[in-house]
């Protein structure tokens, strides 16, 4: 029976002899490992054949199947291989062997679809299925920006040596944050504001000023969001303290304050300032959680 792959926020250690087996299995790929997996089903003190799943590669080492129950909860791939594979930007190939007698190749996946994350879920007709989304996206299990269904295995190339991806931003989905989760606090003179995940999923996008094809928000999306109608002076703050001030000059049609979710599951903010034909970011707050009104 293969080993199965269980999901990090429902880990659990079975066991000092199976912590021992996986090891093994894992040890090549780096001392970060990936949950254990889940122990084997059975009744009746009989084995139960295993239901069918998308077992995972890296590097042609076997990682573990990944249970129907895991993909209903749309996983990010990059969060079921171990922590030294996780950087989006050191995947090489990714091969998605399906119902087609050919497997479909994805070459360098964070260039080919910058600013996307990888995910399995349910698919045409329930079965398994790989797509690119775009974070929102994901968080809202919507639509894939590409897709193959009926994926019966996932093999990733990671490079080895070198520095290409290194800087890779994504925080391997095990270490990233839940979007649905995010709460921005917005603060005026007359009281306190508080928008959800829930909420900033659910406000239109716009295209950033740099790339029509990266989508984000506005500034004044989620004042307008959170009640506030006029403004002097803004002081934005991030969950490590970190703070910008931007006054109401400092956002025109040439100076854009703009936010995105990024592959990390965190919201970051960078101030846009029109240069000749180009935009220059000229502010930057990651992990924006608060927004003061003065």
């Amino acid at each position: 029976m293969r080993t199965p792959l269980r999901l990090p926020a429902l880990a659990t250690l079975a066991g000092i002899g199976l912590g021992l087996v996986l090891g093994l299995v894992l040890g090549s790929c780096g001392h970060d490992k990936p949950p254990p997996p889940p122990a084997s089903d059975s009744g009746s003190g009989s084995a139960v054949a295993a239901p069918a799943g998308v077992e995972l590669f890296v590097n042609d080492t076997s990682i573990g199947v990944v249970r129907p129950a895991q993909i209903a909860n749309w996983p990010r791939v990059d969060s079921l291989v171990p922590g030294d594979s996780r950087k989006l930007g050191t995947w090489e190939r990714v091969s998605l062997q399906g119902a087609k007698p050919k497997p479909a190749e994805l070459a360098y996946p964070s260039s080919s679809y910058p600013d996307m994350v990888p995910a399995l879920f349910p698919g045409d007709g329930g079965a398994p299925a790989f797509g690119m989304f775009d974070a929102v996206e994901l968080a809202k299990r919507g639509k894939p920006a590409m897709r193959e269904d009926h994926i019966t295995a996932i093999r990733i190339k990671v490079m080895q040596g070198g520095n290409r991806g290194q800087n890779d931003d994504g925080g391997g989905g095990g270490g990233g944050h839940d979007p649905t989760k995010l709460v921005v606090t917005v603060k005026t003179p007359t009281g306190t504001t508080t928008l959800t995940g829930a909420k900033l999923l659910g406000l239109p996008r716009t295209p950033a000023p740099d790339n029509p094809d990266h989508k984000g928000w506005l500034l004044q999306t989620l004042l307008a969001a959170a009640g506030v109608k006029t403004y002097g002076h803004l002081v934005l703050t991030s969950a490590d303290g970190i703070s910008l001030p931007l006054d109401k000059k400092d956002i025109s049609a040439t100076s854009v304050p703009f936010i995105k979710l990024n592959k990390s599951g965190i919201l970051r903010l960078r101030v846009m300032k029109k240069a000749g034909e180009g935009w220059n970011p000229v502010g930057d707050v990651r992990g924006l959680t608060g927004i003061e009104v003065r």
